[in-house]
């Protein structure tokens, strides 16, 4: 039976919620304001706030009241399902790598290169994600480097002496 869209939108909205608690203990409302930063569409409170309490009965998520307002956290046994989930996805990117690389669409180096960002980097993509405009950022890069090569070349390179001068670089 394959699962309807609705169903399949409110898994991915678990795990945005789980994202957003993994170092955060926040109310449900930031819940729904940070994933709409990050997502086209709001969540709508009714599908927030049932996923929150099945998630706190659950025991995956932590609540406490501090007024009126409730408090989410990641539980120790949500940090531990957040991290299976992590993994799980990982080593199904490594399988595809694998595959990609057995089957002659990349070379060796871009198999290997891959693999290393995943392992290696991928945490500090994440950060990035959290960024208020990373993606947005993102998207709009995107479309001036396929339009002007060039001009995203030196776009890359204006910010990385600006990011070197600010860590010290200067040589």
């Amino acid at each position: 039976m394959t699962k309807k869209p609705s169903q399949e939108i409110r898994g991915l909205l678990k795990l945005l919620i789980l994202n957003e608690l993994e170092n955060n203990e926040i109310t449900g409302y930031e819940v729904i304001q940070r994933i709409s930063e990050k997502i086209t569409k709001k969540p709508s409170p009714g599908s927030v706030y049932p996923i929150l309490k099945e998630l706190t009965d659950s025991g995956i998520l932590n609540c406490k009241e501090v007024g009126s307002k409730k408090l989410y956290t990641l539980s120790e046994k949500g940090k531990e399902l957040l991290g299976k989930i992590y993994e799980t996805e990982k080593e199904a990117i490594f399988n595809k790598v694998r595959i990609l690389r057995l089957a002659g669409v990349i070379s060796k180096e871009e198999a290997e290169y891959i693999n290393t960002f995943i392992s290696e980097k991928r945490q500090r993509w994440f950060k990035l994600y959290k960024l208020k405009n990373w993606l947005k950022f993102i998207d709009l890069f995107s479309e001036i480097a396929e339009s002007d090569p060039e001009l995203a070349e030196s776009i890359i390179s204006e910010c990385l002496n600006k990011l070197e001068k600010i860590r010290g670089d200067d040589k």
